[in-house]
């Protein structure tokens, strides 16, 4: 399988500080159009201690809901979707060179059947593994896959000990995010 889609126009919607206790430090907005699916998306990237993105999105009819990245919209175009999201990282890469990346594979939601994905290794992070790997290259990050947390990291080479960065990173955002302790 080839994943060669174009993606969409990443559009900066703005800069949203955080102003809790975390170690989030702020969130860069961004959104795009899937003219394949009719909706529009909503791109964070959040910005940890350390120069680490949790990159996440979900379907901006999704917003106020409590499972908006967990929700299936059932339209397909991920390929674009996905390229796009991916598309964050060399934009936030020229301002911050030595940023490293994350990304969470939320439990898919399908509120029509009344199903929810239950354990490890969720299909959307099957899907970020797979995507990561094979688009993204060796050259610039060191990947490291977290099958019992669904996670994804791709760890600046321009940091001494990927491995010990990447262990940090994951001990961060089991404090930041809280779901992911329920899996560990």
């Amino acid at each position: 399988m080839t994943f060669d889609f174009p993606g969409y126009k990443l559009n900066f919607i703005q800069k949203d500080v955080c102003k809790d206790a975390s170690r989030h430090l702020f969130t860069l907005i961004y959104k795009f159009f899937s003219p394949v699916t009719k909706y529009h998306y909503v791109l964070h990237a959040e910005s940890h201690e350390g120069n680490v993105f949790a990159i996440k999105f979900y379907c901006k009819k999704d917003k106020r809901s409590d499972f908006k990245y967990s929700k299936i919209t059932g339209r397909g175009d991920l390929g674009n979707i996905m390229i796009t999201c991916l598309s964050a990282i060399p934009v936030i890469l020229s301002s911050c060179p030595d940023a490293s990346f994350a990304f969470a594979g939320a439990a898919s939601v399908d509120l029509k059947s009344k199903k929810q994905e239950r354990g490890v290794r969720t299909q959307r992070y099957i899907i970020y593994k797979y995507i990561a790997s094979t688009v993204i290259g060796m050259e610039t990050f060191e990947h490291f896959a977290y099958d019992g947390v669904s996670s994804y990291m791709l760890i600046n080479r321009k940091n001494k000990n990927c491995v010990v960065t990447a262990e940090k990173f994951m001990t961060m955002f089991s404090e930041t995010y809280l779901t992911l302790n329920e899996i560990r």
